[in-house]
């Protein structure tokens, strides 16, 4: 196996790794039951740190791409159709992740999602909604913490969303267009201030899930994604001209 390839893309270190791997996956380079180089090991062999490659990592753990345990390292873990996953990514190259299309995807598929979230979720998928966003709350006070931990929390929580919703299609759908999101994430939690208002969106949408008020976590996600939007295109990082479709929702919270 090539692991150098894996140290060439245009994202950041550890979403670059992440990717790659994936398509190691999907192309069937990686199989079911094989193991991952030890984070030592692929650090040395991509030639980036240990910390971009335990990141990585993490994403495809939350995906559900590779299980990680102690004494027995990183194993890839069989994934259903992944041809399907392998077409979608190749349709996008780097330089067509465009971010106003990214978060017009995000603004049609995550509000519904949250919804669904509300009305299906088991009680066991929302307490464990709400420990992300405890986790979330209490790496703040972290003096440490980095962006990619902030992010790959962010990934955890609205992958969790889609699953509460019991429908595969969604779930898959959006592990999927987790890979288009690097972007929109990178450009949104570059600041305290507005992780905190990431994190506090977050306990919003799971405030109104433990309620099960369908309708408010629909409402909630959609003024999160506006709010992200409006970050992007302040920093001028997006078509300032474009805006997301009117939804009715300002006017309810006017």
């Amino acid at each position: 196996m090539n692991w150098s390839s894996l140290g060439e893309s245009e994202l950041s270190v550890s979403e670059r790794v992440a990717e790659q791997l994936v398509r190691l996956i999907a192309d069937g380079q990686l199989h079911h039951g094989d193991r991952i180089p030890s984070e030592r090991e692929l650090s040395a062999l991509v030639g980036v740190s240990r910390t971009s490659v335990r990141e990585a990592l993490r994403h495809l753990e939350m995906r559900g791409m590779v299980d990680r345990r102690r004494g027995r390292g990183t194993v890839v873990v069989s994934i259903e159709r992944p041809e399907l996953g392998a077409a979608m990514l190749g349709s996008m190259s780097a330089s067509g992740r465009v971010l106003r299309e990214v978060m017009d995807l995000r603004a049609v598929v995550e509000p519904p999602i949250a919804e669904r979230a509300a009305a299906r979720g088991t009680s066991s998928q929302i307490k464990a909604l709400g420990a992300l966003v405890d986790q979330a709350e209490a790496l703040q006070s972290e003096a440490e913490a980095s962006v990619e931990s902030f992010i790959a929390l962010d990934i955890a929580f609205h992958t969790a969303l889609a699953r509460m919703t019991q429908n595969e299609m969604l779930e898959r759908l959006l592990t999927i267009t987790n890979e288009w999101m690097g972007p929109s994430r990178n450009r949104t939690l570059q600041t305290e201030r507005r992780v905190q208002r990431s994190i506090a969106a977050h306990r919003q949408i799971f405030d109104a899930v433990r309620r099960r008020d369908a309708h408010q976590a629909n409402i909630m996600m959609t003024l999160h994604l506006d709010d992200i939007l409006k970050i992007i295109t302040s920093d001028g990082h997006a078509d300032a001209a474009w805006t997301a479709p009117t939804t009715g929702h300002d006017e309810e919270h006017a």
